[in-house]
């Protein structure tokens, strides 16, 4: 597995609202790419962390590569005020056999 997680800082909460709507539904079009899950947490009013777990990180890079079309998010995240990091890398995932699942969001292929 290989994960990538996402650190945004923003001005207020309206622009945290926005753009993590707009990674809900960007998302959705990355599980027919390899995108096992993702997880958004609302750290705060003004903090937002995106992490999404992907079955190798070749899957991420060939979807990396087709995203051409979202080049210009980082240069929006900019001009909206926030800031971001990202950080990458192999992920070694554990979970008990007690584990529901069940409280995750399915999403149709």
């Amino acid at each position: 597995m290989y994960t990538r997680i996402h650190v945004f800082k923003f001005p207020n909460k309206v622009g945290r609202d926005s753009f993590k709507f707009f990674c809900i539904n960007y998302t959705d079009k990355l599980f027919k790419e390899g995108l096992n899950f993702s997880l958004f947490i609302d750290v705060s009013d003004t903090h937002l962390h995106y992490l999404t777990v992907w079955k190798s990180k070749r899957d991420w890079e060939i979807s990396y590569k087709k995203a051409k079309e979202y080049t210009d998010v980082k240069a929006q995240i900019k001009e909206m005020g926030a800031t971001m990091s990202i950080v990458g890398g192999n992920t070694h995932g554990r979970k008990t056999s007690n584990s529901d699942f069940n409280f995750f969001e399915n999403v149709s292929l």
